[in-house]
């Protein structure tokens, strides 16, 4: 699957945000973005707990595809599929 070369729901930097508020922030987000809305999603660590936790909350809406995997930075291209 080719990357977009922009993101039209926007690109999170969360190393900007606290840890708490992290995951509160990535939900706001998914509940509000449609199909087309393609998020990149910025970590300072690999989010391994993360896809889970989407897949949970959000399940069949999202396809989710490392774009950059570290060691300084790693993204999350979130893919709306409805």
């Amino acid at each position: 699957m080719d990357q977009p070369v922009s993101y039209p729901g926007g690109t999170i930097d969360l190393r900007l945000h606290r840890p708490r508020e992290r995951l509160g922030l990535i939900d706001q987000l998914l509940a509000t973005v449609q199909a087309g809305e393609d998020v990149l999603l910025v970590f300072s660590a690999p989010p391994q707990r993360l896809p889970d936790h989407i897949h949970s909350r959000f399940p069949g809406r999202f396809a989710l595809n490392p774009v950059s995997q570290g060691p300084a930075v790693w993204s999350l291209w979130v893919q709306p599929l409805r």
